[in-house]
């Protein structure tokens, strides 16, 4: 689903904001901060030996350090696999939840029914990212891509692509669009009725003129 068929029409692959991770990294480094605080500071309670305590001090440090490197590597790069891919015809959301463990949903752009751009709090409206929810007709699970990059763009490029998409669909097929209850395309009562009035036409037609034979 991750591919885009040569009919398509690929309009933007939208990647998550560095800010998510970028909270990561200061969040990494506080955490860090204390540990190496915590350490020199307590280690000489425990050893007497002041040598001694600074090596072992220096050796938790240097391989705190390493873990925090190596975690902040695996995170970045499965923060930067969840996407949101748009064609002319699809949305497809690349949602990665680990190394080994993503899932991939794709929705028909004719089936969304609407598209919010939410912005929430002083960072989200200063660096202009948010979350992006495509909400879409029936069963079918509503998309929710967060720490989107200016989400309101997205928005309307997805709510115009729709647009065209149902015009398209209009266009070749007349009767596509549905009434309120979505039982049968619109102007087909309208049918129905006019098929009832001929009938009701011919049947006095006919008993008139059996009248007029008698």
């Amino acid at each position: 689903m991750e591919r885009v068929d040569a009919d398509e029409i690929k309009m933007a692959e939208i990647a998550k904001h560095p800010i998510g991770v970028v909270i990561l990294y200061i969040q990494a480094v506080i955490g860090l901060s204390v540990a190496a605080f915590l350490a020199y500071f307590l280690t000489p309670v425990v050893v007497t030996n002041s040598d001694d305590a600074f090596f072992y001090a220096t050796l938790f440090m240097v391989g705190g350090a390493f873990l925090t490197v190596l975690v902040l590597a695996v995170a970045t790069f499965i923060y930067f696999q969840n996407r949101l891919i748009m064609t002319d015809r699809n949305i497809t959301q690349i949602l990665q939840y680990g190394l080994f463990n993503r899932k991939v949903s794709q929705l028909n752009i004719s089936n969304v029914e609407d598209v919010t751009a939410l912005q929430n709090g002083v960072l989200q409206t200063m660096f202009n990212y948010g979350t992006l929810k495509i909400e879409t007709a029936g069963e079918q699970m509503n998309f929710n891509f967060t720490n989107c990059p200016s989400p309101g763009h997205y928005a309307k490029i997805i709510l115009d692509a729709r647009e065209k998409m149902l015009g398209q669909m209009e266009h070749d097929d007349p009767d596509f669009h549905r009434n309120n209850d979505g039982d049968r395309p619109v102007g087909s009562e309208t049918n129905t009725n006019q098929t009832l009035m001929d009938s009701i036409k011919d049947l006095g037609a006919e008993t008139l003129k059996q009248a007029s034979n008698k």
